[in-house]
């Protein structure tokens, strides 16, 4: 007899699902395994980065809130349904973001910093661009002094209120896009309940 790994015992339940059902399922094998594997994944790197973050906070070299702010200071600017976050970060600094509740663009205007999120780590320099996706939390590294730029979509028009839309208090309330998630929860609801 073969030794059988978790995968292909996953993939015989999932083929007698199949079978039992007189429903036609969305979604194939492969889907639903790497969906899991993902969420696996994505649960992992969030207790990592939490363990981060609490021990950079305990740490003696930590700033706290109010000393941050001081050391690097953010500019807060409003349009018609934009946030603008200006801040800058000196150099041999530690920065460990919030959970974000928005897709939006951060620019990298000056420096050179290393950027560490969902396990994958990347240095970069500036001009340097990319998409924040909801849900991400992330690590990053100062090398050289750096000017960061961030735009969310937001309705709001103070401080306390747009962090309030764009941020996420804890990983249960990131608010995933429906369009992207809901079809992928209702199979791992229906997968779960077929057990």
């Amino acid at each position: 007899m073969t030794d059988m790994t978790a995968r292909d015992y996953a993939k015989l339940g999932f083929d007698e699902f199949l079978e039992s059902s007189d429903k036609e399922f969305p979604f194939s094998f492969d889907d639903v395994w790497n969906f899991m594997e993902r969420e696996k994944a994505d649960k992992a790197w969030q207790v990592y980065i939490d363990e981060f973050h609490k021990e950079v906070d305990e740490s003696e070299s930590c700033l706290g809130h109010n000393m941050l702010n001081a050391v690097m200071p953010v500019e807060h600017k409003f349009t018609e349904k934009q946030y603008i976050r200006e801040f800058r970060a000196p150099a041999e600094h530690v920065i460990v973001s919030k959970i974000h509740n928005t897709n939006h663009p951060i620019f990298l205007l000056e420096g050179d910093v290393t950027i560490v999120e969902k396990g994958v780590t990347k240095r970069v320099k500036a001009p340097y661009y990319s998409i924040t996706e909801v849900g991400t939390k992330r690590i990053v590294y100062v090398h050289e002094d750096c000017f960061f730029v961030t735009v969310h979509p937001a309705a709001s028009t103070t401080v306390s209120d747009v962090e309030n839309e764009i941020l996420a208090d804890s990983w249960g309330d990131v608010k995933l896009d429906p369009k992207c998630s809901n079809e992928v929860k209702n199979l791992l609801n229906e997968v779960r309940n077929t057990k």
